[in-house]
Order: structure tokens, then sequence, then C-alpha cells
């Protein structure tokens, strides 16, 4: 009599829950929202509605603080420029206005996506989707280095400012306004050796993981399409629509 095979268990993803965007979505519409901010000049309408996207996008991910600020600033500008005829600035100071607002009415934005981007997309999701378009690992292996390479260089600097504030050297302090040049030797040349620090190791753990080996990676993370990338290629017709008949 044969005795049972016992059977190995198959891994089954976790399947996403919640607002999720398959990291093609971000990165095609991040692509396009660029273009169009490009080539559509002067219409806050488009703008606004471009932000306000942006800005759930960021509170989906939980960066209220990240939102907040932007959003706020983002505020302050339109209403400078709506207002902008109204009050008669000296010819220097209107012209640094006018470069003021016009930056960050068009740039924020951007920068909100690429923040929303590199913050929302784990490094084996964006692998993954790499893999999928069959785009070369010589692009593939930097890219997704920098995905860590800026969270890490975040708490980084995070553990450099609190361990400055515990020796009473921060911003503003007394000994900060004695000497500056000790302010910005204590948090820069720390955050500099750590930055070269973190490029080392995540090259390295990036290569330990696979990639750039002679053999095809294989990947367990699975990425697919979904309500929410539907409801973003909507907007995205939304807005090239808009841009063509406003």
């Amino acid at each position: 009599m044969q005795k049972s095979k016992a059977h190995t268990p198959v891994y089954t993803p976790p399947k996403q829950t919640g607002f999720y965007l398959d990291p093609r979505t971000k990165i095609l519409f991040m692509a396009f929202i660029s273009t169009l901010m490009i080539f559509v000049y002067e219409n806050l309408m488009i703008d606004t509605l471009i932000t306000v996207i942006a800005l759930l996008l960021l509170l989906s991910n939980a960066q209220r603080r990240i939102a907040l600020i932007y959003g706020g600033l983002f505020a302050c500008a339109l209403a400078a420029k709506l207002f902008q005829g109204t009050v008669q600035l000296p010819t220097l100071l209107n012209v640094i206005s006018v470069l003021l607002i016009g930056l960050v009415i068009r740039l924020f934005p951007i920068f909100m996506l690429g923040y929303y981007t590199v913050r929302s997309t784990k490094t084996n999701e964006f692998i993954a989707a790499m893999l999928h378009w069959h785009i070369p690992e010589a692009f593939i292996i930097p890219i997704s280095v920098v995905f860590r390479f800026i969270p890490t260089m975040q708490e980084e600097s995070a553990a450099i400012k609190h361990a400055m504030k515990m020796r009473g050297i921060q911003l503003g302090s007394k000994k900060a306004r004695q000497n500056p040049a000790l302010y910005v030797e204590y948090r820069i040349i720390p955050l500099l050796l750590s930055v070269v620090k973190i490029g080392e190791e995540l090259s390295a753990a990036a290569l330990t993981r696979g990639l750039g080996g002679i053999k095809m990676r294989t990947s367990i993370t699975v990425i697919r399409f979904g309500i929410y990338d539907a409801l973003i290629a909507l907007a995205s017709f939304a807005l090239l629509g808009l841009s063509i008949f406003t």
C-alpha cells in the first residue's frame, strides 16, 4: 500500500485591500501630468484639478502632513495669482512674485505626484512592474535602489537631528546662533557619510536579491489593474479633454 505524498502548500499572494494603484498606473499618470503641465499654459482650472487629485492620492496614503504643506502653499499661490493685479508692487518684487507663483502652480502638482509615487510604491512592486514592461535591468537596479534610498535617508536625517537636539545644537538655539558653521558641520557631514553608506548597502542588498544575475529573476508579487486604475484613466481622459476644449 503506497503512502500518500504530502502536498507542498502553494503560496497565495495576499489580495490588495483598500485603495491601491498599480505601479504602472502611477508612472504613466505622472508622465501624463508632467507632459500636460508643460504644454497647457495659464489654465488655472486644470492646475487646480490636478492638485486636488494629487492631494487625494497623498491623503489615501496617509501623508497628511505633506498634503497640508503642499496644498497650503498651492492655495496661497493660487490666491496670489487671482489677486495679482489688485496690488501694485515695485518692479523687482513683482518679477520675483510672478516667478514664485508660477513655479508653485506649475511644479507643485508634479512634486506631489512624484512624492506619492515614491512613498506608496514598494520596491518589489516596482521591479515586478518593470519586468512586465521588459525594461532592462540596467535601468531597474538603479531606480529600485532609489526607491529605498529616499525613505532610508529621511530616517537617517531624523536620527541626526534628534542626536543634535540632545546635545543642544538645533536651528535657532544659542549654540547655532553663536557658531552657524558648527550647526552645518554637525548636520551635513554625518548625513553625507550616511548617504554613502546607505548607497553601498542598498546596492549590495539589490544584488543579493537576484538583481543583475544571469538567470531571469522571478517574483511572487502580483500586480494587476483594478477599478481605481480605471478611475485614474478616466480622470486622465477628462483632463486631456478639458485641456483641448478650454
